[in-house]
């Protein structure tokens, strides 16, 4: 049995196609956000008894954020600071792709967007396993089924970059602390866990939605729930590049606003401001 668990959630959509602009224009969600929770292995019948509290007190016999109205996800935000997990989390902004665009044009775009977003949040937790002196076996990685996503492909496109010895990024090389074959997908009713990492996405994906519905005012008050829970840099308490990969960075992201403010308070002075 392995050690941990890490639990895997994502909220957006992979349409590189039709993806709105600004919040007039129509089109799909512009980020594509991963949700991740590290969870031990041997706690999960402790973890499990909290959550089924929080969903009595909430009375809704489910803590799936989609299903929740505001303030019962407050509710359930702020309860989860008192649960024994790790957050990270990887942000894409769809605009940002560029070139890579090109390279997965086809009908598997969107498959291919949705893993290589995906490396990016098992190369935190890579991060993590490495400084820590966790190794790949003690690490079993739980995916929220996605309808018809292929998961062996996903296996295979982490172990092909797992494997290369001249990555194209330095960070691919951190990829050896985890083991693809480690990889497995649930839905939620066979996993109650993966509802940790369903909050860890959603939290971080209404603090960057921008819409005609909540007058492009997005909603922090989740994430700032739970982010003492994101692993961080010791000596800085800072998130961004340990716990959170913002890829490509917030200055070419084009983040403004509330939004921006946000992200550069989770790196450290100045750092916001490099090419991420």
């Amino acid at each position: 049995m392995s050690k941990y668990i890490f639990l895997v959630d994502e909220s957006g959509d992979q349409d590189l196609e039709r993806y709105r602009q600004n919040i007039d224009s129509k089109g799909s969600e512009p980020f594509l956000i991963f949700g991740g929770a590290l969870v031990v292995t041997r706690e999960r019948g402790k973890l499990e008894e909290q959550l089924r509290a929080i969903e009595d007190r909430i009375g809704k016999g489910t803590l799936h954020c989609s299903a929740l109205n505001h303030l019962q996800r407050a509710y359930y935000a702020r309860s989860a600071q008192e649960i024994h997990f790790l957050a990270f989390g990887a942000v894409s902004k769809k605009e940002t792709v560029g070139s890579y665009k090109g390279e997965i044009e086809g009908k598997e775009q969107a498959e291919r967007y949705y893993n290589k977003c995906a490396q990016y949040l098992l190369e935190r937790i890579a991060e993590f396993a490495k400084l820590n002196d966790i190794k790949a076996k003690d690490i079993r990685i739980v995916f929220e089924k996605k309808g018809k996503h292929n998961y062996t492909r996903l296996r295979n496109f982490i172990s092909t970059v797992r494997g290369d010895q001249n990555p194209k990024y330095e960070s691919s090389k951190v990829l050896e602390y985890i083991d693809p074959q480690k990889i497995e997908a649930l839905e939620k009713k066979e996993e109650p866990l993966l509802c940790l990492a369903d909050l860890v996405a959603h939290a971080i994906f209404v603090s960057f939605s921008e819409t005609r519905t909540n007058f492009g005012i997005p909603e922090q008050r989740y994430f700032r729930e739970i982010k003492p829970k994101f692993w961080h840099e010791p000596d800085t308490g800072k998130v961004a590049n340990w716990g959170i990969k913002f890829i490509k960075g917030p200055v070419n992201m084009g983040l403004k606003g509330e939004t921006r403010k946000m992200v550069d308070k989770l790196y450290r002075p100045n750092e916001a401001l490099l090419k991420k």
